[in-house]
């Protein structure tokens, strides 16, 4: 699992907000037995489905937070259904940029999850 902490590898100022911050990575928590139980493998999958809505929620307000720009004229971000172009043009521009960090790390979680529920949908054999 992948854990950020305050001060490392995150930028000072604004710009911080449109970085990639540097993974801390520390070893698994829960090491598999021999035998896949399935038990650990649905808890895997759980754990990556909540880091995908967590990475996922980011995104979209660092998104929306561009989008707004502090502007009072521009509709709420829950109001998408009245944004004007050039507030879709700014969260697509800023989607566009944090696609490069938040991406991989999605495709990654994605990735896990299809693999452990393969392993879940395997017959169980004794």
């Amino acid at each position: 699992m992948t854990h950020y902490m305050p001060g490392h590898g995150s930028l000072p100022g604004p710009a911080a907000a449109m970085s990639c911050p540097v993974p801390v990575l520390h070893p698994p928590a829960v090491l598999l037995p021999a035998r896949l139980d399935r038990a650990v493998l649905r808890f895997g999958v759980a754990l990556r489905r909540e880091c995908l809505a967590n990475l996922e929620t980011e995104m979209v307000s660092a998104c929306e937070a561009a989008a707004h720009c502090g502007d009072p004229r521009t509709s709420a971000p829950d109001d998408r259904g009245h944004w004007d172009r050039s507030t879709w043009s700014r969260y697509l521009d800023t989607a566009t940029r944090l696609e490069g960090c938040y991406g991989p790390r999605m495709r990654r979680l994605r990735d896990d999850i299809a693999r452990l529920e393969r392993l879940l949908d395997l017959a169980v054999t004794a």
